[in-house]
Parts: structure tokens; C-alpha cells; sequence
């Protein structure tokens, strides 16, 4: 694997590092711990689509910029750095990208010209209040009745749900376990509600509970038949893991940013605090344990990009990175002393921000339970 940067990586990423400086800031300091309004993150991320963000991913033939995956990860990283808000909602329209081939080819252009345009958002209802990491227990249900399916049940954790314009949602069609989920197409206008979850962090983004009461929808909407969803998901989300990894970490970097310039500037004892031992330690541990975990995340984003089975390597990925960007989160707060805790500073913010990556993806217990059900071959799970 080559670590250096390309000419066209570098020029990209400090363009768009200016972009975030000069565009993104003021609309995330604005909205702090708020809601950006849907008009407001449209344009935003519109904007960011020039650098490849979002639906940059889509290959060129289909209007997209064919964005790797290690280049995604680069940006995901930095945009996380400036805001994981908008890392999130950004994230959603990256799988959306990927999923926009399974909409049935008549609509197909539709929904693809308003994607990319973004004059409509997506989002993807896999989770349910009883259905976390167990996708198996999924209970939403879609049931047949002449030309359309009709839709009841509840997901819950859908980012994007708020600001979602259609849902690709997994369903329950049958009562097989595995092969009764199938995947389908469902407009807000179709009849789905969502309510916004307020949640320790992220809340300038949408996170919602989403509502299906007697929705019904065309049978024409079925994108992938019961039996194939859960492999075309794995399929479609196989590069996520590591890019969550990546943007707990961009928080992390932005508070070891925060870290070394604050222990220059606060003094203690007639000098400043980074020339403390026990200072000086921490920040060289934090930046050690940020490179260990991009590292891990570029590597796994690296065998997406070649085409090799990333399974493991994306697991381990989104349980280390989430971690380490959480344990250097912590870190900072303690280097901050009291100001951590205070508003007036950002680590508080970054601190309760970083968290929910932890459980975003599948939590990082089931992270470890899926590497020893690779390496071991025995199912640790029942």
C-alpha cells in the first residue's frame, strides 16, 4: 500500500480544507447543538459535491465524479474535522450513491438526477427499537394486496430520516429469518412520518424514529426481492466501517488541534503547560493513537478500492479508530482542565459529538464478535 498522497489527493484535500475554513465553519458554529435546516444543509452539501463529497462516489458514466474509496476517506476525515454533523449527512448520501443501482430501472433516472443535485435526500431504515445489530429481528413488515405492498412498523436511528425526500427501506416480507427481508423504494409522499431524535451529540443533523402506518406502495418499488436484501446491504455498506472510524477520528484530530494549541498558550508554573511532562506525554500519545487508527481505516478503504474482501479488516477498523478517537477525545478535555467542560471552549462539544461513532455501524462489541466468528469460524453471536 503507498501512503503518499497523489498531487491530485493533495490538491483536493487542501482545497477543500479552504472550502470548510471559509464555508462550512459559520453554518456549524451558527447551528451548534441545533438543527440545520434543510434548505441550509442542501446547499451545503450541493457545495461540497465539487470536491467529491456525498455522491462523488457514483462512477462518472452515471453523472458522478467515480471517487475511490481511499479519497472518501481522506474527505470524510477532514469534514469530520470541521463539522462530524455534516461528515453524517454526508455519509448517508455516499450509501445512497451506492444503493441508487437497485432502484428499479424505469424510476431509476428520476431519483438519480435529484440525487445528485441533491433536490432530494435519501436515507436507509435498517434499524428498528427492537432490531439494533440483530437484523434478523427486523419486524417491519410489507404485505401484498393487489398492485402494492402495505407497509407497518417503526425504525428507529435513521440518519438522514428528518431531511429523507424516500427511504430505502429493508422490510419484513415473510417470516424467514433471513430470506423474507427485501429492500424497497418509499416516498415521503407515500405516507412515512418522522419524528427527530435528540440524542447527547449530533444534533445538527437529522437522527430520527421513522413511522410506517398502513403506507402503501407500489409492488413496482421492490428494488431487491426478500431473499437478496441483506447481501446487497452488506454489499452497498461494506466501505462505511471504516469510514465512521475515520470521522470519530477527524473529531479527535480537531481536538488534539484544540490540545497542543491550548498547552502552548496556558502557562502553569511560570511556563506553558506543554513544556509539563505529563502533558507533553499525553499529546504525543493522542497523536500517535489518531495515525494508528487512519492507518487501520486507510488500509481496510485500500482492499475496498482493489476489490479484496475487507470484512475483517473493516471490523476491526470501526472498533479501534472509534475508540482511539474517543479515548483522545478524553485526553483533551483532561488538558483543558476546567475550560473542557465549559462551553466557551469546543472540546465539550467534540466530547459528547465522538461518542455515538461507538454504536454508529454496529457497536464495537459486535465489531470483536465478528472477528472471532471470522478468524475462529464459530458463531459467538447466540
Amino acid at each position: 500500500m503507498d501512503f503518499q498522497l497523489s498531487e491530485q489527493q493533495q490538491l483536493l484535500l487542501d482545497g477543500f480544507r479552504k472550502f470548510l475554513n471559509q464555508e462550512a465553519k459559520p453554518l456549524v458554529k451558527r447551528y451548534r447543538d441545533q438543527l440545520i435546516p434543510v434548505s441550509e444543509m442542501r446547499s451545503m452539501q450541493r457545495a461540497m459535491q465539487d470536491f467529491g463529497v456525498g455522491t462523488g462516489v457514483l462512477e462518472e458514466r452515471l453523472g458522478g465524479m467515480g471517487v475511490d474509496a481511499v479519497t472518501t476517506g481522506l474527505l470524510q476525515f477532514e469534514l469530520s474535522r470541521c463539522s462530524p454533523d455534516l461528515a453524517v449527512t454526508a455519509l448517508i448520501q455516499n450509501i445512497i450513491g451506492k444503493l441508487i443501482q437497485y432502484v428499479p430501472e424505469p424510476m431509476r433516472q428520476s431519483y438519480l438526477d435529484d440525487v445528485l443535485s441533491v433536490q432530494r435526500f435519501g436515507c436507509v431504515g435498517m434499524s428498528e427499537p427492537d432490531a439494533g445489530s440483530q437484523i434478523t429481528a427486523v419486524r417491519c413488515r410489507a404485505v401484498e394486496d393487489g398492485d402494492d405492498y402495505v407497509i407497518n412498523g417503526e425504525k428507529m436511528w435513521i440518519s438522514n430520516g428528518g431531511y429523507s425526500d424516500f427511504i430505502f427501506l429493508l422490510a419484513r416480507f415473510n417470516d424467514d429469518p433471513v430470506g423474507g427481508l427485501g429492500l424497497i423504494l418509499v416516498d415521503r409522499d407515500h405516507g412515512y412520518r418522522t419524528s427527530d431524535i435528540s440524542k447527547m451529540g449530533l444534533n445538527s443533523q437529522s437522527t430520527a424514529q421513522v413511522s410506517f402506518q398502513d403506507v402503501r406502495v407500489p409492488k413496482s418499488n421492490l428494488m431487491v426481492a426478500p431473499g437478496a436484501a441483506m447481501k446487497t446491504l452488506l454489499i452497498s455498506l461494506g466501505g462505511s466501517r471504516p469510514l465512521v472510524s475515520l470521522m470519530a477520528l477527524g473529531v479527535a484530530q480537531a481536538a488534539l488541534d484544540e490540545s497542543i494549541r491550548y498547552s502552548q498558550d496556558r502557562r502553569q508554573h511560570g511556563k506553558p503547560i506543554a513544556g509539563h511532562q505529563l502533558i507533553s506525554a499525553k499529546i504525543g500519545e493522542m497523536a500517535t493513537k489518531v495515525e494508528a487508527g487512519k492507518l487501520l481505516a486507510l488500509k481496510t478503504l485500500s482492499l475496498v478500492d482493489q476489490g479484496e474482501r475487507a470484512d475483517i479488516s473493516a471490523a476491526m477498523s470501526k472498533w479501534f479508530g472509534t475508540q482511539m478517537a474517543c479515548d483522545v477525545v478524553s485526553e483533551a478535555m483532561q488538558i483543558h482542565g476546567g475550560n473542557g467542560i465549559t462551553t466557551e471552549y469546543p472540546i465539550e462539544y467534540m466530547y459528547r459529538a465522538v461518542r455515538p461513532f461507538m454504536v454508529t455501524e454496529g457497536t464495537n462489541e459486535i465489531q470483536k464478535l465478528s472477528i472471532g466468528r471470522a478468524l475462529t469460524g464459530i458463531d459467538a453471536f447466540g
